[in-house]
């Protein structure tokens, strides 16, 4: 069998599809939350850093805290665990910025905090029977009915991004007029006092946290 060499940008083109291919199959959804200083232009240094630096940020929502000075931002970014742990240390570099915790840090992320996002859609009632099928969706989906014209519904709903996807792809149909949506906010679950394992998780670089010795730990 005749095989013809690869010339060396063959090679090399090859080398980065490898290497994309790799880099695409460890990137995921994380969920940062930072505590900043509530003062004008905080959120424009912070906006400018994270786009000079090529993060790919898909909602960034910052609202107040019961501490009058600082406010509470929250990121949600795809990116690698290397990446994203990058991306904290620059945010601590600010010097607006109190605290960075990535809330997404440890494997099952999804049952490692809460979020929450809210839309607002405006749906066309224009088909025959369209109103009660919208109102019966909304039902089902726990949202809530605010406004009433003769030719479309206003609806809103509170929940995580996957439930609020599913209920406009179930939308569509009747067609959607507008929408708007406020972002994710996001909380890690209560921690118990004694479960240092998952504290070691959030401040440490993932590969920096070392297997517990279960041999070590007091009974129970």
């Amino acid at each position: 069998m005749w095989r013809r060499a690869l010339t060396p940008s063959l090679s090399a083109a090859l080398g980065r599809r490898t290497f994309n291919s790799d880099v695409a199959s460890r990137t995921r959804r994380h969920v940062i939350a930072a505590l900043v200083v509530n003062q004008a232009g905080t959120l424009a240094e912070i906006a400018n850093l994270l786009s000079a630096r090529g993060y790919n940020i898909d909602s960034l929502v910052v609202g107040r805290t019961d501490a009058p000075e600082l406010s509470r931002m929250s990121i949600v970014v795809h990116g690698t665990d290397e990446n994203v742990w990058n991306m904290k240390k620059q945010l601590e570099d600010v010097v607006q910025v109190a605290a960075v915790k990535i809330l997404t840090a440890q494997e099952h992320a999804s049952d490692n905090l809460i979020e929450r996002d809210l839309m607002l859609a405006k749906v066309s009632t224009r088909q025959t029977g369209s109103r009660g099928e919208v109102i019966e969706l909304a039902s089902l989906f726990d949202a809530k009915v605010l406004d009433v014209t003769p030719t479309q519904l206003m609806v809103q709903l509170a929940g995580t991004p996957t439930r609020i996807e599913s209920f406009l792809e179930l939308l569509k149909p009747h067609g959607i007029v507008e929408i708007h949506r406020s972002g994710v906010i996001a909380m890690d679950r209560l921690i118990s006092v004694t479960d240092t394992t998952v504290e070691i998780a959030f401040d440490r670089h993932p590969k920096e946290v070392e297997d517990v010795d279960t041999t070590m730990l007091p009974p129970g």
